[in-house]
């Protein structure tokens, strides 16, 4: 029996990353200390692979794992249901912006929300960033049109892509990490005006990280619109001329 064939060379490959990022002693969101280890009982599923405790701030409500998860392939359980998601999520943008012309995902990883976005926007061009070089692996199968290794925040990067894209689009992103605040006005700065943010805050396994109500007001204080409920789990903004 022959060896299997290597990848092809236009294919970079992914570099191993921790599971786990820094421990923490304040709240990621407000800078609270006042933290509260929550009941196991709120944790992962049976058989998923990753078991770091959930805290809850005592002022914000914010919901995170400390230590966090690091961006990285995910247990089949979990990506079926991220699948489901990422669906539901297309749909639910194309009813307030049904042709964005450029599209930026943040925190991509293989690119599969691109992936399934493109069946209801095919005339949009997807951009990907991650802090990982999964990135440069969805750009080679086509995935997304450019690919981008690093964080919104990295000045080169905010400087880069500042006002270019429509719609920005971050999944289970906020809550892997250290200043999720800094990261999300990062966001608001490559929106063009008129653009839209599309932000799920509702991890597969059925946590809280982001409490959406704190999410929707730091929004309107950036000069956006919500567009959506503050009891659901997804949250669209549009930001507005007047937004810095």
């Amino acid at each position: 029996m022959s060896a299997p064939s290597a990848p092809p060379a236009s294919v970079p490959p992914v570099p191993p990353v921790p599971p786990y990022g820094p421990y923490r002693e304040d709240c990621p969101w407000c800078g609270s200390r006042r933290l509260r280890t929550r009941p196991r009982g709120d944790g992962p599923r049976q058989g998923a692979p990753h078991r770091s405790a959930l805290e809850r701030c005592a002022d914000c409500r914010h919901v995170f794992r400390n230590p966090p998860l690091t961006p990285g392939p995910a247990h089949p359980v979990v990506r079926a249901g991220v699948r489901l998601r990422h669906g539901l999520a297309a749909r639910a943008m194309l009813r307030r912006c049904p042709e964005p012309e450029s599209w930026l995902d943040v925190g991509t990883g293989d690119a599969d929300f691109p992936r399934t976005a493109r069946t209801h926007f095919p005339y949009t061009s997807f951009d990907g960033l991650d802090p990982t070089h999964r990135v440069l692996r969805a750009r080679a199968v086509e995935r997304v049109e450019e690919a981008y290794v690093g964080r919104l925040t990295d000045p080169h990067i905010a400087a880069r892509l500042r006002a270019r894209y429509d719609v920005v689009s971050l999944f289970q992103y906020l809550e892997r990490v250290a200043d999720p605040r800094a990261e999300l006005r990062a966001a608001l700065g490559v929106l063009r005006p008129g653009g839209h943010l599309l932000v799920d805050v509702a991890d597969p396994r059925r946590l809280l990280p982001v409490h959406p109500v704190g999410l929707s007001a730091e929004l309107v204080a950036q000069g956006c619109t919500v567009l959506t409920g503050a009891r659901g789990h997804r949250v669209i903004a549009r930001k507005e001329a007047s937004a810095p």
